[in-house]
């Protein structure tokens, strides 16, 4: 019994210390340095930090785009909104190759650019819709609730959009900023 209360306060342990790291995340929004950044090898740098630091195969992250996709947009903040949305969709995905399909496209919007993140899974409940940006909610029981209204907090502070798309079977979550013109 003591090795099991020494586990539980260990989780919980962790679980404030990410809650108390992802608010410190929240005050660093606003010093954001937005850069042009060429979507594609960034997408593939990514996958390659995302797939070994969660331990999964790299073939499970399909990556979608065009070599002269890039947007404006701060480096650190679209790596955390990429692996808070990435973490969520395996989690909720089948977890086998090609399960998550990351891509980049050019809106019909004049220098528009969509950044998609879908899964393979059931996708959200309707009833869970209105709440999937309110912080502190969670269908997780060690999750802290701050993963997706953190990641809409960064696109904002980066004049983008983070939306869940729910037309489409499977998680889909669509980050929408401007393009960069060369």
């Amino acid at each position: 019994t003591q090795k099991r209360l020494l586990e539980i306060i260990r989780d919980n342990t962790f679980r404030l210390d990410r809650m108390v790291q992802d608010i410190l995340q929240l005050n660093r929004k606003d010093r954001g340095q937005p850069e042009v950044i060429s979507l594609l090898p960034f997408f593939n740098t990514f996958r390659q930090e995302f797939c070994q630091i969660e331990h999964i195969a790299p073939a499970s992250i399909v990556i979608e785009a065009d070599a002269a996709l890039s947007c404006n947009f701060d480096r650190l903040h679209l790596h955390q909104i990429l692996w808070n949305l990435c973490r969520n969709a395996w989690r909720h995905s089948r977890q086998q190759p090609g399960s998550i399909r990351l891509a980049a496209s050019r809106a019909e919007t004049e220098n528009v650019i969509q950044l998609d993140v879908i899964d393979d899974g059931p996708g959200v409940p309707s009833a869970m819709h209105a709440q999937l940006f309110e912080p502190f909610f969670t269908t997780e029981s060690t999750g802290t609730g701050l993963g997706l209204y953190i990641a809409r907090q960064l696109a904002e502070a980066n004049g983008a959009t983070l939306d869940h798309i729910e037309n489409t079977a499977g998680g889909h979550f669509r980050l929408s900023s401007k393009g960069a013109l060369h």
